[in-house]
């Protein structure tokens, strides 16, 4: 099967990844709902990090991973930091939305980069993208409905999940430059254990056999979506291969029909159409400006002559 994926053009190869990882987040998110009805979602979040950590101990024992030889322990911490907090944010915007509505807010996360790189990275951004950026929020608000009596608290929290993503994801990118893949995951099972451990301990409870299920399969799921995530964007363009993520709506459409008897308001639709415009014309952009910088760093100017 592998074989004849490889056989497939790349972005095709990218394609079917992206789309099966999408699968497999939907499938984490009805997870981690389910387990809201026994479990605090912080809870859920120290099981998600600390099953994590343990599928990692037979590499660090081996040495494949070492995290102690990391030479950015403080760089680890603060992405840790900002991944941690957005992780349980998101598993309680979970528990609290409908599957659909929270996976809809959740595409808003590119529109919050825009803002991140102005504000924390210095990045300059042209009135193209800041239009759409402007576009999308509106997006957002049709999404919420703010002047309807309809916002909810879990709305709120799937907004500053996507904001606290967008920082942790500029904060993978300067760590990338100097430290693995594996590295940045292993350092991030480690903190994400201890900074969970006291808060769940507070409100700890345990599950049954079917929460303990649930919880193993959450760390496992979380696992190989990012792993699939990585391999999409590994084998294909990222302007070709990033508008499939957002098939994850439609899934958690269906999952949360079948699930729970849910279907989102005509209003969901529309936002996350005016969202999702938005972020791929962002996508559009920045990929073109990236080729940009290419061909001018590929056209240098000649040397003047010595004297």
């Amino acid at each position: 099967m592998l074989a004849g994926l490889r056989r497939l053009p790349p972005n095709v190869q990218g394609a079917l990844w992206l789309v099966a990882g999408g699968f497999i987040f939907t499938s984490t998110g009805a997870m981690i709902r389910l387990l809201s009805l026994q479990i605090d979602s912080v809870q859920t979040a120290f099981f998600r990090a600390a099953i994590g950590l343990a599928m990692l101990l037979p590499l660090i024992a081996t040495g494949r991973v070492v995290p102690w030889h990391s030479k950015r322990i403080a760089g680890h911490f603060w992405r840790t930091f900002m991944g941690t907090t957005s992780m349980v944010l998101g598993f309680y915007a979970v528990s609290m939305l409908p599957l659909a509505d929270a996976t809809a807010i959740a595409f808003s996360q590119p529109l919050f980069s825009v803002v991140v790189a102005v504000v924390i990275a210095g990045e300059k951004v042209r009135w193209r993208r800041w239009t759409a950026t402007v576009v999308g929020f509106a997006g957002v608000l049709v999404m919420v409905r703010p002047g309807a009596g309809s916002l909810q608290l879990g709305a709120l929290l799937a907004l500053a999940n996507a904001a606290t993503v967008a920082v942790s994801i500029l904060l993978v990118k300067r760590l990338s430059g100097t430290e693995t893949p594996l590295m940045i995951l292993t350092q991030f099972a480690i903190f994400s254990t201890l900074l969970l451990a006291v808060p769940a301990i507070w409100v700890w409870r345990w599950p049954d056999a079917w929460g303990w299920v649930l919880a193993g399969g959450i760390a496992l799921s979380a696992t190989v979506g990012q792993y699939f995530w990585v391999q999409a964007f590994k084998a294909g363009e990222m302007s070709a291969v990033a508008p499939f993520e957002y098939l994850r709506l439609p899934f958690a459409v269906f999952v949360g029909w079948l699930v729970w008897g849910e279907m989102p308001v005509v209003w969901t639709y529309v936002g996350a159409a005016i969202v999702i415009a938005s972020a791929l014309y962002i996508a559009h952009r920045e990929h073109l400006l990236a080729r940009e910088r290419r061909r001018a760093a590929l056209v240098k100017p000649p040397e003047p002559p010595a004297p």
